[in-house]
């Protein structure tokens, strides 16, 4: 057995309990129990995958998300703007961690159709937002300027990311794309039940996202991490 099977075979453990947990609406007990066991878990994962060399953006991007999430499971009403801060920050090295992938590709290949699908992701992106920010804004005026710059950073994330799946089609930019879409619905879904309304469904998808984006963000830096050395050693070489 590989010695990163334990820990990934404990966050997936981890994860389902945590959200058969919120889907049955079982004592908070249960969520108090296993969520905070989730990120340790992918964390250790990733060391031990990353041959104990994890990167230090890498590892401050899941610190940041961490806090978030503890903060989420003590009191995310009255502690709102930190765990906005928080996430916000994760999202901005995220983007900056992107846009280096994106100035490393040489020769991209451009074509009528990429450039179509871009600015039709941003067309449905910015409508995302417009309604977002129309729930947030009815139900409530005090946060709305710092969830509208959340809103957009995380949109400038999302075609940042797209634009790096579409002009290197590889495995880490396919993690990154599945990450930035787990992130955009579980936010969505956030919004929808906490300035909507609270039906169970919107939570449980909320849930769902949040945890597997996780798995899917520390693939795309162990990939991110593989290309990043074998770019180094083909330079090394010439």
């Amino acid at each position: 057995m590989n010695k990163s099977t334990p820990a990934l075979l404990l966050y997936f453990a981890a994860s389902l309990m945590y959200v058969f947990s919120i889907a049955f609406q079982w004592d908070d007990t249960f969520a108090l129990l296993f969520k905070p066991m989730i990120f340790p878990a992918i964390y250790f994962y990733y060391w031990q995958e990353s041959k104990s060399k994890p990167q230090l953006m890498s590892s401050l991007i899941l610190l940041l998300f961490f806090v978030g999430d503890m903060i989420i499971l003590v009191d995310s009403k009255n502690l709102l703007i930190p765990l906005i801060l928080l996430n916000l920050f994760a999202y901005s090295i995220l983007t900056f961690s992107v846009t280096g992938d994106l100035l490393k590709i040489k020769n991209p290949e451009i074509s009528n159709l990429k450039i179509l699908t871009v600015f039709t992701v941003i067309a449905i992106l910015v409508s995302l937002l417009y309604i977002a920010m129309s729930l947030v804004f009815n139900a409530s005026g005090s946060n709305f300027g710092l969830l509208m710059v959340y809103g957009v950073v995380l949109m400038l994330l999302s075609v940042a990311i797209l634009m790096y799946y579409i002009l290197k089609n590889n495995t880490a930019s396919f993690f990154v794309l599945m990450t930035i879409i787990c992130f955009i619905i579980s936010d969505l879904f956030h919004i929808l039940y906490n300035y909507y309304d609270h039906f169970q469904v919107f939570i449980n998808i909320n849930v769902c996202c949040q945890v597997i984006s996780f798995y899917f963000l520390v693939k795309y830096f162990l990939h991110q991490n593989h290309y990043t050395s074998q770019l180094s050693y083909d330079e090394d070489d010439e």
